[in-house]
């Protein structure tokens, strides 16, 4: 299972993948991650009418992006933000599991501003990238995830660091050497 990070490079893939369900309307709280994940391919094979959680879910995370500063300054505008207009995907789910997929580039900050409206409408989230979990009281699966989870919120209401300030370098001493001995051999063969 990849860790999450938030230096990680998201745009290796185009997009990234959040599943999300509906808990009251299909009786589907997982309580482990594996049963969130079988739930996810479960209910995602349900057909399923238009579900007016989803609709105001959609219409809820075009607000969020104009609620955003960072975003609004990165993107021109909300599709640009969410890859494309989620309440035209949410209005045309006729799933019991609304496939939202997002721009892989920043896509920690939509995932959390996901995670956000899901909770407050009482859906689950599921980043079907890497596995993890959130129910709408906060729960996250697997549980040793939180931590990781939550520094990676702080880091993103941080906003972005002052360029003037230096950051420390967090290599190891090994780590350093190697970079400094490749350095050092890559400037000796420089043939021109």
């Amino acid at each position: 299972m990849p860790q999450w990070a938030p230096d990680r490079n998201w745009s290796r893939t185009l997009s990234y993948d959040l599943c999300i369900w509906d808990a009251s309307r299909h009786q589907a709280l997982p309580t482990s991650r594996d049963e969130a994940i079988e739930m996810s391919e479960r209910l995602g094979a349900l057909d399923d009418t238009s579900n007016p959680a989803f609709v105001e879910f959609g219409e809820m995370l075009v607000q969020r992006y104009e609620d955003d500063p960072q975003a609004r300054k990165q993107n021109a505008s909300a599709n640009a933000f969410w890859g494309s207009d989620p309440r035209r995907t949410a209005s045309a789910c006729r799933s019991a599991v609304l496939r939202l997929s997002i721009p892989a580039d920043d896509c920690p900050r939509q995932i959390a501003h996901a995670v956000e409206a899901a909770a407050g409408l009482g859906l689950v989230v599921l980043d079907d990238e890497i596995g993890m979990c959130f129910l709408p009281d906060g729960t996250i699966f697997p549980e040793e995830d939180r931590e990781m989870w939550a520094s990676i919120l702080a880091d993103m209401k941080a906003g972005p660091g002052d360029p003037a300030v230096e950051k420390p370098d967090s290599r190891t001493f090994w780590e350093k050497l190697g970079g400094e001995l490749i350095d050092a051999v890559g400037r000796g063969n420089n043939h021109q």
